[in-house]
């Protein structure tokens, strides 16, 4: 079959082929960048281009980032992407599943300190998306080698706090719980605030009962100006899959 022919009959499978060979690049993704990897809907405002950048670093940080990098992950792993957990705080099966997480494609790995890049760089050689808390920050040359080694897989990777040279960042924080009430009661909902330099302020219901999560959208200025030069999304939109 033909160039001319494979086109005409299915475009998108030519595009999936020439993306897997080394050193080939649409003019598309020149311009853009590769499609970004999909997140739950209520979570795509947070981010600039609607999902986890590919090919780039996410920088997390905050009292809830592992919560938010494992829910901004959970739409990736149900749809066959791998993701790693590298060095992240123990992370409960329970708490994983209930953020949506499809266990079959997610693992966790531990690393000696000093194997640490090189276990990094091998984990991008297979999976799609990685989530990592150095044991040290890393130095100037190790985040050039890391960024490059992100970029050659058109890899995700979301590093749990500060990490220079990230192309996009949010800062994730507790604004809320519910259920308590004058000392007695249980705990129903943790709200969380993400603060993104680009699509704004966010606030994030989880329930910590079985339900889906709810989310309210409350761009800044930053946020605004950030709308104008992407696709749009409304400037406040709630969510309430609880019912």
């Amino acid at each position: 079959m033909s160039v001319h022919h494979a086109v005409a009959a299915d475009p998108q499978a030519l595009r999936e082929q020439l993306s897997r060979l080394p050193g080939v690049t649409t003019a598309r993704e020149l311009f853009t960048g590769p499609e970004p990897l999909p997140v739950d809907g209520m979570l795509a405002p947070v981010f600039a281009r609607g999902g986890l950048p590919r090919g780039e670093i996410l920088s997390v940080t905050g009292t809830l980032a592992l919560s938010f990098a494992c829910a901004a992950a959970a739409k990736s792993t149900r749809e066959q992407h791998w993701c790693a957990a590298v060095d992240t705080p123990e992370l409960a099966v329970a708490g994983l599943a209930d953020l949506g997480i499809d266990l079959e494609h997610f693992v966790h790995v531990r690393t000696p300190p000093a194997d640490w890049q090189r276990v990094v760089s091998i984990l991008l050689e297979t999976f799609d998306l990685l989530i990592i808390a150095p044991p040290a920050a890393p130095s100037p040359q190790e985040r050039q080698r890391l960024a490059a080694k992100v970029r050659e897989r058109r890899a995700s990777l979301i590093a749990l706090g500060p990490m220079p040279g990230s192309s996009e960042s949010c800062e994730v924080s507790v604004a809320g719980w519910d259920g308590l009430h004058a000392g007695t009661g249980r705990l129903r909902a943790c709200t969380a605030r993400v603060r993104h330099p680009r699509t704004g302020e966010h606030l994030l219901t989880w329930p910590l009962t079985p339900g889906a999560p709810s989310v309210q959208h409350l761009p800044t200025a930053s946020g605004a100006e950030a709308a104008a030069s992407r696709p749009a999304h409304p400037q406040i939109q709630v969510i309430d899959g609880a019912g």
